[in-house]
């Protein structure tokens, strides 16, 4: 971060119609993205609900996981007794469903991951 230097990026979600053709452009992110010590960065808040886990090194997508509902907020990190935690609203979103009244379902859950070293 102190160089400036982009180490990877890569696109969160894809618009179907785009990906049949070859093309990963990516969609708007409404939730953001956390990093944690232990070299993953984990994000959600796209049209497809997935939470996704990248590695902080290399960009590579690790693992991810089909919310019920999108998030519009980032993951939170939290640790007890030794132990990792990843915690995320999955809420779909009031102004969300506005805007994207067929792709949007409201719901109401948290979830919570224990991260296995």
């Amino acid at each position: 971060m102190n160089n400036g230097k982009i180490n990877w990026q890569v696109p969160l979600d894809r618009y179907e119609v785009l990906k049949s053709k070859g093309i990963l452009t990516g969609t708007e992110n409404f939730g953001g993205a956390t990093a944690t010590s232990g070299g993953f960065v984990f994000a959600a808040g796209t049209l497809d609900k997935m939470l996704r886990v990248f590695d902080t090194e290399t960009g590579a997508e690790l693992w991810s996981y089909k919310l019920p509902y999108i998030s519009s907020v980032p993951p939170t990190s939290y640790e007890i007794n030794d132990n990792q935690y990843i915690i995320i609203t999955a809420l779909g979103g009031t102004i969300l469903k506005t805007f994207y009244p067929n792709l949007v379902e409201l719901g109401d859950v948290i979830i919570v991951f224990k991260i296995h070293n």
